[in-house]
């Protein structure tokens, strides 16, 4: 039925667009030209297109959402002109390995174009030659001989190099043909006005000052790859260049090369030999001899602030001759019988190369840039380790804190023998929680955090997206481990900000002088039951429609009290007040009775390995001590505690170790002989 629903709409998208684009003009944007039928055209197996994007535009072809391949037309992206020295408007499909697909001549003013030289229907045909060219293999374009082209030679073959020229700029654009390792290219699109000196201060121009043997005057020879426009188009000239970039094959390389001096390095009729004499570019091992048959001599450069040059040339490397336009290479003139060849180093400046910044800084092109206190590469880093590295000083303080829980812990025997000193850290360490880590910080875990960690582990979210949270990541994992070991009192008691909240302002109600209220031990068993249902409902909502279960975790006020410091609607603001103002009365009433999060820790806090909270065999038989004293009422009359409710305060354990308090302990001291 989806399958059936999206022909239909593609197809109402289709005769909409080709009825917009039947009166479009090369003078309109691409956006309108770029009738829906053409789409399907060019790519049968595309469902759609995206927006027009870039400079020069292109539009993405789309099957199931992937990127298939890329339409263009010839107008904006290569500014052809034709016989008439009028541009012509060709879209042209080329997919995302680099393979021409097909065109669709849109719009041409050709006069050589009519039923008396030749038919449109000829030219198409003669363009359809370029149709499954690929441009990344390597090869030259061969044309094959049509007929019916000779009235129009001029007109069409303008057009053929025109799609094959447009088809090399948008695809190292996009990155479906690169020129270099690392999926790197040239920048054959952009261009910015540049004068000579600018030139020559950023390397797009290179010289070398060379002396003469016999002390007379120097020479300064220069060289350019002229390929990019903004090194070839600011030296030549918009005419020259476009004409250049029309004759020239799509995957040929210009070099620009002069001399200000006596030294003559240019032969005067150089096409006396099928190669200039003297002169040669090496790249590595390899030597490229310059050939007279790519040899454009020119007397000047239309540049602002160039020099008036005494030989000057322009030579084309054909792209099969295996020369990588990103790679260094030499310019080398020989100096004469007896001297040294002079050797004129040159490299694109990497302003100029387009890719993926690892690539152009494994390349030379770009200085890495070192973040965090690993000093990593930061193009090298996916987003979530940005962030991770971005947050590396809040990730710092929480492991600091995690640091002085897990000692507090580790070591509550010395810690609980102080009332005072136990009482001091357990405030100390819920104040930075409540402080730092929640309203800070941010670092509240919730039922949704728990739903999106059970969602990646069945593989159906993306892991990715759950590390960008670092400290959420972290607390939770830290959480995980405290469950298996001691249950699920570590977490809730010591690092869930919102329960600091409730504990601190209970602490401050209780100096207040506000009455606390005992909930008897039957209702209590009741109302715990209450958070193990939320718990269950809303992990039942995720299962079936996640939209409610974010509507139903709104019972936890932890976004409103912590993440957003109360700046929501007032009835979210109501609801966590109403919870913190009962807490005033029932110390962590909603960590005891309605938290969805503290169920579900607490079911999976069952299968902990560590009982480490020390009883007496007169723990409850007679004495309730403990029992009484328990602020969240976990220890039952029969002096066991229940570890799916204890949220690990250790006051029982300051009550176990308190001579005057605990009555064994104290029986055990008066029946203590005296001491001298």
């Amino acid at each position: 039925m989806g399958g059936v629903f999206r022909i239909v709409v593609w197809g109402a998208v289709a005769a909409l667009g080709a009825a917009a684009g039947a009166d479009a003009r090369m003078e309109d944007p691409l956006e309108r030209r770029l009738a829906a039928d053409l789409t399907q055209r060019l790519f049968p197996e595309a469902d759609g297109r995206a927006p027009v994007e870039g400079d020069p535009p292109f539009a993405r072809a789309l099957a199931g959402g992937e990127t298939i391949g890329y339409l263009f037309s010839t107008h904006e992206t290569v500014h052809p002109r034709g016989y008439a020295g009028q541009s012509f408007d060709i879209v042209v499909g080329l997919d995302a390995s680099g393979i021409i697909r097909g065109h669709v001549l849109l719009e041409e003013r050709e006069p050589l174009i009519d039923p008396s030289s030749i038919t449109p229907e000829a030219a198409d045909r003669y363009l359809a030659e370029t149709h499954g060219f690929d441009l990344a293999g390597g090869e030259p374009f061969r044309p094959r001989h049509v007929d019916g082209v000779s009235g129009a030679t001029v007109s069409v073959t303008a057009m053929r190099r025109a799609v094959l020229n447009a088809a090399a700029v948008i695809g190292h654009a996009t990155g479906a043909l690169a020129d270099g390792a690392g999926g790197l290219s040239l920048d054959r699109a952009a261009f910015a006005p540049r004068d000579w000196e600018s030139l020559l201060a950023d390397g797009s121009v290179r010289r070398l000052a060379a002396l003469a043997a016999d002390g007379g005057p120097a020479t300064v020879f220069y060289a350019a790859l002229a390929t990019p426009p903004t090194i070839g188009r600011n030296l030549f000239g918009d005419r020259r260049f476009r004409k250049i970039v029309e004759a020239a094959p799509h995957d040929a390389q210009q070099i620009m090369a002069g001399s200000v001096g006596p030294r003559k390095w240019l032969p005067a009729n150089p096409w006396l030999a099928d190669r200039i004499e003297g002169a040669r570019v090496r790249q590595g091992d390899a030597v490229f001899d310059l050939l007279t048959r790519d040899f454009s001599p020119a007397r000047a450069l239309p540049i602002a602030g160039a020099p008036d040059f005494d030989q000057l040339a322009r030579f084309s490397i054909a792209g099969g001759r295996g020369f990588d336009p990103l790679a260094p290479w030499t310019l080398e003139i020989d100096a004469g019988a007896g001297e040294n060849v002079l050797s004129l180093p040159y490299r694109v400046p990497g302003a100029l190369v387009r890719g993926d910044l690892a690539a152009l800084e494994d390349a030379g092109f770009r200085e890495p840039v070192r973040v965090g206190l690993g000093g990593w590469r930061e193009s090298t880093l996916a987003d979530w380790q940005r962030v991770w590295i971005d947050r590396q000083w809040s990730i710092l303080g929480l492991a600091a804190l995690l640091a002085a829980v897990t000692a507090a812990m580790a070591m509550q025997d010395e810690l609980a023998r102080s009332r005072r000193r136990h009482r001091a850290v357990r405030a100390a360490l819920l104040c930075v929680t409540l402080v730092w880590l929640g309203w800070i910080a941010g670092g509240q875990l919730t039922i949704l955090t728990v739903i999106g960690w059970f969602r990646a582990l069945a593989g159906a979210a993306d892991w990715s997206a759950l590390l960008l949270d670092p400290l959420l990541v972290i607390l939770a994992g830290y959480a995980a481990a405290t469950l298996l070991l001691w249950g699920r009192g570590v977490f809730c008691g010591w690092l869930c900000p919102f329960g600091a909240l409730q504990e601190l302002a209970n602490r401050l109600a209780r100096l207040a002088r506000v009455p606390q209220l005992a909930v008897p031990a039957r209702l209590q068993q009741r109302l715990w039951a209450v958070k193990y249902v939320i718990a269950a409902g809303i992990l039942g909502l995720a299962a079936a429609a996640p939209g409610a279960a974010s509507t139903a975790a709104e019972i936890e006020p932890f976004q409103t009290a912590i993440t957003m410091g109360f700046a929501r609607a007032w009835p979210y603001v109501a609801w966590a007040a109403a919870l913190i103002a009962a807490g005033l009365f029932v110390e962590r009433f909603f960590c005891r009775y309605l938290c969805p999060l503290g169920g579900v820790l607490a079911i999976l806090g069952r299968l902990h390995v560590l009982n480490w909270l020390q009883r007496r065999p007169e723990c409850g038989n007679p004495c309730q001590v403990c029992a009484h004293s328990c602020p969240i009422g976990a220890i039952a009359r029969d002096g066991a505690i229940d570890m799916n409710e204890c949220l690990q305060c250790l006051d029982c354990q300051v009550d176990y170790r308190d001579e005057r308090r605990c009555p064994p302990l104290a029986a055990r001291r008066r029946r203590a002989p005296a001491r001298a």
